[in-house]
């Protein structure tokens, strides 16, 4: 009998019910992936976006930057009228005060680009913005009640000369340097030189300009691609150094960035040598930084979060200094930007920690227990099936009375015979209980084999096949589906576990995928998007698995159970 046709009305509600669970269970997986390709201060915002900014590259700096502030919103606790009214008589007071202060910008008021200046539009719209912004969270709640007269008087005591600094502060963008510090191999730490010894050795409309961010001594670098994509600052020591240029095994550089999204390649020369960081650095921050350089260890741990970039020896030095440190600016392209945001992530992930060996242990515990799983538990589900043997059902039946256990209550033997065994700290318990069959895998084969006709075992019997050659030759090939499903299920339950690593497992060399980013979670400070990145890594090869395999897993379960 033929299925009843479905109506549009009824076709198109079961198409928009389908549409709307997949919406619901792919939603994470897209939040993760945008959030892993977001930098940290969009998460430390009080309203997160749920998609990640678009880089704006800057081809020069300093610069205002138009996304500092938000468009202001009306103050809590101030009615619509009350404000429409304050507002004019606010941007009034604004302005004004704005007239009356210059910025700190170092250096010739020649040298200031346009968009600093204090009489350009892109100037003001950001300040009034950041102004509104500090005046709508530190408005008094008396003049927020009191009406327009009260607003403007405590507006007029707030918006002093200080938050006018403050606010300046945060959508003035400049690339700054600072001290250089190295440290010797008796693990002393010298001075390089201060801020103020930096100097320009190339690029065009590039200069330096003093100044002190809070208690740091810096020195502005101002530089415009123009005519040329790369600027060259460089601090050298002295001619003859206090330290010793052999012995030096740590570079420290300060260093602010300026949001531009330009790349910056750290270069260290010494003894005539130049050596440069393994990768370019995308400034997408806007805070203070100290990167650290290391020259090649021969005896370095590789299970160390590495926090610093490995420096490599590309050739002679191309200046003539015992030291010296130089940082060169590189021109980016908005889609250059967006491919650095994309991979900041995940490229900080695999260089801070080994992901690749947690990976690729990870991988191997799930070949191995895929490969067990599926010999064993098709080999006892076809003696369950076919064979016929005393106390078969009795056995079956104590099978799957193991399922109704919950693995708490055998945890602790289970750990104490491991102990016994001497296989503590070592991969064997995560893969050798495998080899012994898992009780659900076997229920499913035995089902599936079940519904084989018998007559297929008749004619290789009388061919002369025997028991192993029936299973390996003829039989094994006809539960494909259950075998990828038994693969699947396998690779999920391996990939993902986490118990039992975190039980069996001390040596940080042994540890798979999943307690290695857990121990990268303690790490990182709870940085969300390093996370993100590094749980849709692990989270990637589940997927493309089932893609590859859910026809044969979708066949596998609906075939399970029926009647041949």
């Amino acid at each position: 009998m033929a299925a009843p046709r479905l109506n549009p009305i009824e076709r198109l509600g079961t198409h928009a019910v389908l549409v709307a669970g997949a919406a619901l269970f792919i939603a994470p997986l897209l939040w993760m992936i945008a959030t892993s390709i977001k930098v940290p201060r969009e998460m430390a915002t009080q309203d997160v976006d749920l998609l990640p900014r678009a880089p704006l590259p800057s081809p020069h700096s300093p610069y205002i930057d138009t996304r500092a502030f938000d468009e202001p919103e009306r103050p809590d606790g101030i009615d619509e009228a009350t404000w429409e009214e304050a507002l004019p008589r606010i941007d009034a007071l604004i302005e004004s005060r704005l007239n009356a202060w210059s910025p700190e910008t170092p250096g010739p008021a020649e040298d200031v680009p346009p968009l600093v200046d204090r009489h350009g539009i892109v100037f003001r719209t950001e300040m009034r913005e950041g102004l509104l912004h500090l005046l709508r969270v530190r408005l008094g709640d008396a003049a927020r009640a009191a009406g327009a007269d009260a607003i403007i008087a405590n507006a007029e005591q707030l918006l002093d000369e200080d938050a006018l600094r403050r606010v300046f502060e945060e959508c003035y963008r400049r690339f700054s340097v600072g001290e250089v510090r190295v440290r010797t191999t008796d693990l002393l730490t010298y001075s390089l030189g201060a801020a103020d010894e930096w100097e320009v050795v190339s690029g065009t409309s590039a200069s330096l300009a003093a100044r002190n961010d809070g208690a740091v001594s810096a020195r502005e670098v101002r530089y415009e691609f123009k005519g040329s994509a790369e600027a060259h600052v460089l601090q050298r020591a002295a001619a003859r150094p206090e330290f010793e240029p052999a012995k030096v095994d740590r570079v420290f550089v300060n260093y602010r960035g300026d949001a531009s999204w330009a790349r910056v390649r750290f270069e260290v020369v010494r003894d005539g040598r130049l050596w440069r960081a393994e990768t370019d650095v995308p400034l997408y921050e806007r805070d203070w930084i100290e990167q650290e350089l290391r020259w090649p260890e021969a005896n370095a741990d590789p299970m160390e979060r590495r926090l610093y970039l490995t420096l490599r020896d590309v050739g002679a030095a191309p200046v003539d200094a015992p030291f010296a440190v130089r940082l060169v600016l590189r021109e980016t392209t908005p889609m250059r930007a967006w491919a650095d945001k994309t991979a900041r992530a995940y490229r900080q992930a695999f260089r801070e920690v080994p992901f690749a060996r947690y990976m690729m242990t990870s991988f191997s515990l799930s070949i191995l227990n895929i490969l067990l799983a599926i010999f064993s538990c098709t080999l006892t589900g076809y003696a369950f099936a076919r064979l016929q043997w005393p106390g078969r059902d009795l056995c079956f039946v104590l099978l799957l009375a193991t399922m109704m256990l919950p693995p708490q209550v055998t945890m602790v033997p289970h750990f104490i015979i491991v102990k016994s065994l001497g296989w503590y700290n070592t991969l064997l318990p995560l893969w050798i209980p495998a080899a012994f069959g898992i009780p659900f895998f076997v229920f499913l084969v035995r089902q599936f084999f079940k519904n084989i006709p018998a007559d297929l075992e008749d004619a290789a019997r009388i061919d002369g096949c025997g028991f192993l050659r029936i299973y390996w030759h003829v039989m094994l090939p006809l539960v494909r589906p259950v075998v990828a499903t038994i693969a699947i299920f396998t690779f999920m339950g391996t990939w993902n576990n986490f118990m039992g690593p975190l039980i069996y497992l001390s040596d940080e060399r042994l540890f798979p995928l999943a307690l290695g980013l857990f121990k990268f979670n303690l790490q990182s400070g709870g940085d969300v998007t390093l996370m993100m990145a590094g749980s849709f890594v692990m989270t990637l090869p589940i997927l493309v698995l089932f893609a590859f395999l859910q026809r044969y897993f979708i066949q596998g379960i609906t075939l399970t159970g029926t009647k041949g």
